[in-house]
């Protein structure tokens, strides 16, 4: 990794985190299928970010949403 050059290391690391979200809205599907797209993504944002960042952000406690 060292090696390559920083704009493909930037590459991969976006490339990882387009991944990394991408298995996570997967899993939220599978495990949620009667969802609607507002409930996965406030389930996706209660997955990624802090309780606190997603109260300070979004309004919402995941925790009294049991998310």
């Amino acid at each position: 990794m060292r090696a390559l050059p920083a704009s493909k290391r930037l590459a991969l690391a976006f490339a990882l985190t387009q991944s990394t979200r991408e298995l996570i809205l997967a899993d939220l599907h599978h495990r949620f299928p009667e969802a609607s797209q507002d409930e996965i993504r406030r389930r996706f944002i209660a997955r990624v970010l802090s309780r606190k960042e997603v109260i300070a952000a979004f309004g919402f406690d995941p925790r009294e949403e049991s998310h």
